[in-house]
């Protein structure tokens, strides 16, 4: 994948990834092909592999923006208690359209491997940010468990169509993470 900083080449990744989720709106996942991804994107296929190795890899890309932005929004805002930070990924979840397109149509379901690491590394950031500390073993077993939680109820928060308001899913989350939902 692209990392650098040209700004035709981070243009066209843009292009790449907005003709990716253009092209999810018409047809399954599985079904596009890189030809497709190019024709819409009006980019050659030697552009796509310089700047993608494959379609996974554009979700990949997607995703790491998503996350850092979550990063750089809860530090920026100095949003500290579990309940805010919760809150604040939920409600971006709710407003973004394509990352709920992706688990929806469970392209990278938030089961999968992938979308867990992003999560622990969410979570592990957050860790060192707030407590100035590196992630223990014993940690990362905390991070894990968080993270494959927070995806299943991810799914289930969008197979119902997000029809639980993110106030009460977040106070729910809360009280499941601190023990008081099985008092």
């Amino acid at each position: 994948m692209y990392t650098g900083t040209n700004k035709t080449a981070l243009k066209s990744q843009k292009r790449i990834v907005d003709a990716l989720f253009q092209l999810m709106d018409e047809e399954n996942y599985n079904d596009i092909t890189i030809k497709n991804i190019c024709k819409r994107a009006s980019i050659s296929r030697q552009r796509f592999y310089f700047l993608f190795e494959s379609k996974e890899e554009i979700i990949i890309y997607y995703l790491n923006k998503f996350f850092e932005e979550i990063e750089q929004d809860i530090d920026y805002n100095n949003i500290n208690s579990l309940h805010d930070i919760i809150e604040y990924y939920f409600k971006l979840l709710y407003d973004n359209k394509t990352l709920r397109q992706i688990i929806i149509r469970e392209s990278i379901s938030p089961y999968s491997p992938i979308f867990t690491k992003y999560i622990v590394d969410f979570l592990s950031k957050m860790h060192i940010i707030k407590t100035n500390k590196q992630a223990t073993d014993e940690d990362m077993y905390a991070f894990y468990f968080t993270a494959t939680g927070l995806n299943g109820i991810v799914l289930q928060w969008m197979h119902n169509n997000t029809d639980m308001p993110v106030e009460k899913l977040t106070n729910t989350i809360e009280a499941i993470l601190t023990g008081k939902f099985f008092q």
